[in-house]
């Protein structure tokens, strides 16, 4: 049966909820407290508007940078 909050692996027995990995959440989660966890992975998995605007930029950046510098392969035709 599977993990009741991954709902992919299987759980640990079967009279238990979770498997190993979410497991180890919950703990986590009841030794710092959910708010806390909560807002780790809100601070550190999430992006903000401006994070993504600057990704944003800077990946097309680096697009361009690579399209200059892009030469053609030589083929048969071309030697």
């Amino acid at each position: 049966m599977p993990c009741y909050f991954c709902e992919k692996e299987p759980r640990e027995s079967y009279s238990g909820y979770w498997c190993q990995s979410c497991r180890k959440i919950k703990n986590l989660g009841n030794v710092y407290g959910f708010p806390r966890i909560l807002e780790i992975l809100n601070k550190c998995c999430i992006r903000n508007p401006d994070q993504l605007e600057k990704k944003i930029d800077t990946q097309k950046k680096k697009d361009a940078d690579d399209q200059i510098d892009y030469e053609k392969p030589k083929t048969r035709a071309n030697k």
